[in-house]
């Protein structure tokens, strides 16, 4: 079985199993599949990511990818727990996290766009086109 079948095989059953417990956790944040936008991201890395980026995906809170206008590329907010903006430490895990999301964004739809990783407070730590 090839890589890319593999990953898609995998996705699948993760995002049944994300659905069901979802499901059954009242989880009211859905995007389609039974889970919101973090949980699938996060579900994503914790099956395909390596340590570090499990770890920095952890921090976050949530995902959000509003529709774009006509002809315009998706442009996704991802929200983390980190404090101090840039300097505060969270620049590092952050450049995880938008690389991470770039891989979950082309495995997830095949997209093109831009992710941006903010802090708890809505400082900007990373930007990433993918």
């Amino acid at each position: 079985m090839g890589m890319k079948s593999q990953i898609a095989r995998n996705a699948a059953v993760g995002l049944l199993v994300i659905g069901v417990v979802s499901a059954n956790t009242g989880n009211t944040g859905t995007v389609g599949n039974g889970g919101s936008s973090a949980d699938c991201f996060k579900a994503f890395v914790n099956t395909h990511g390596t340590a570090a980026e499990q770890a920095a995906v952890s921090h976050v809170t949530s995902v959000h990818t509003p529709a774009p206008p006509a002809g315009a590329t998706d442009s996704t907010d991802v929200r983390t727990d980190f404090t101090g903006g840039p300097s505060g430490g969270g620049t590092g895990p952050a450049r995880l996290i938008s690389a991470a999301f770039a891989a979950f964004a082309d495995w997830k739809r095949g997209d093109r766009g831009r992710v941006t990783v903010y802090d708890s407070v809505g400082e900007e730590l990373d930007t990433r086109t993918y």
